[in-house]
């Protein structure tokens, strides 16, 4: 919660791939407030009451991922409208003319994007949900001990730079200071 406000504020692709390890922590917890009081909320040196939020944080979280039936597999509906709340911001700056530099970005992932697009299962919905995907898919692969190819490495650089670069974007839009017209 603490991490998961300052990321959304700040690199909202990093909060994104935030809340998708918290989904999937709250799953190895076994959906269990008990677990998740022990094993986290406890290892925080916080006052009590921020850990008391913490608790309701979790519990809302889990309470979300039952009635939404993603205790299982999936992320919730709040992140995903996220996820496409940037993709519509990447559309955007794919159409204006002020936004070179992005366009150009974005040009150099498109090749390892097709690439990934017929490895990825389930196929994401879009580029940024695909690049998002990958990024995750590495994390979970390195936390697993698993050897990640040099050339799956280079592919996650772009696409962590790209991610970057958008997320600074999607900070200035938040903030009113994005004219892309």
């Amino acid at each position: 919660m603490i991490i998961s406000r300052h990321k959304r504020h700040n690199d909202i692709a990093g909060y994104i791939l935030y809340m998708w390890q918290i989904e999937d922590l709250i799953r190895a917890s076994e959906l269990d407030p008990e677990i998740i009081r022990k094993n986290i909320i406890e290892q925080y040196e916080q006052p009590e009451e921020v850990k008391k939020e913490l608790e309701e944080w979790y519990e809302n979280l889990m309470e979300m991922m039952r009635n939404e039936k993603k205790e299982q597999s999936g992320h919730l509906q709040a992140i995903i409208n996220t996820v496409n709340d940037v993709n519509r911001l990447h559309v955007t700056l794919m159409h204006s003319p002020k936004e070179a530099a992005y366009q150009q970005q974005f040009m150099k992932a498109v090749p390892l994007i097709k690439e990934l697009e017929s490895k990825m299962k389930p196929q994401p919905s879009h580029d940024i949900e695909l690049m998002l995907s990958a990024m995750y898919n590495a994390f979970v692969l390195k936390l697993q001990g698993k050897e990640i190819t040099k050339g799956t490495n280079e592919a996650l650089k772009v696409f962590g730079q790209t991610l970057s670069m958008l997320s600074a974007k999607y900070r200035e839009d938040q903030k009113g200071e994005l004219n892309p017209e």
